[in-house]
């Protein structure tokens, strides 16, 4: 039957929906500024079961967004997920929240075989956890966490069209105005971006290892 649940906590949107065979059953998400991940994410959880009426029992895998993003988020979102697979002992699936992010945005219409578009997750500062995609949502580099300057900009010369994607583009905004830069700042960290690649990764078998399986955090933690 392929049920997964999957969790995407990276960022200050929680978010967690019911798939079967790759198909959406039920979603519930909440963003807040406070990141209130450890209050929402298991009542989020327990009204996707009822209001389906599916036993958590029936539950075949869980997918879990592993980062890069929110050190806190993604904690509560691994730790929960790691809980449930090995409390009803099924596999753990993870994507990266990069890749998640890419396949919720709805590309643009028109010839974009010259553009590469690139979401982002503020990461601070002037940094931002990303990477390069092509118009067919192919990965082009590895995630990385960049700062946005001149020489962020000459990796990507070569490209006619520039795209900055998701929350974590606001903040540029007004510093590229005189660059062939597009914006487009909608919230695409839903899990709603997991679901086909959570189920192609379950019918690979292509699961992590509970036991060590940690956060894509790519970055030390700083407090200032």
């Amino acid at each position: 039957m392929s049920l997964i649940l999957n969790i995407e906590t990276a960022t200050k949107t929680c978010s967690v929906n019911l798939a079967k065979k790759g198909d959406l059953l039920e979603k519930r998400e909440i963003t807040s500024e406070k990141y209130i991940h450890d209050e929402k994410l298991h009542l989020l959880i327990k009204e996707l079961f009822e209001s389906t009426k599916i036993n958590l029992k029936n539950l075949e895998a869980v997918g879990v967004s592993s980062g890069p993003g929110s050190f806190t988020g993604l904690r509560i979102g691994v730790s929960a997920a790691k809980g449930i697979a090995f409390a009803l002992k099924i596999p753990l699936i993870s994507m990266n929240a990069i890749d998640i992010m890419i396949q919720n945005y709805q590309m643009p219409s028109g010839n974009n075989n010259n553009a590469i578009f690139l979401p982002m997750i503020d990461a601070r500062r002037e940094e931002v956890y990303t990477a390069g995609y092509d118009c067919h949502k192919k990965r082009l580099d590895k995630i990385s966490c960049p700062e946005i300057n001149e020489l962020f900009f000459n990796n990507y010369k070569s490209f006619k069209e520039v795209y900055f994607l998701g929350n974590g583009a606001t903040k540029f905004k007004n510093k590229w105005n005189d660059r062939n830069v597009f914006f487009d700042d909608l919230a695409l960290n839903s899990s709603l971006g997991m679901i086909s690649g959570t189920y192609e990764k379950f019918i690979k078998k292509d699961f992590e290892d509970l036991s060590y399986f940690n956060p894509f955090y790519l970055k030390d933690f700083k407090t200032n």
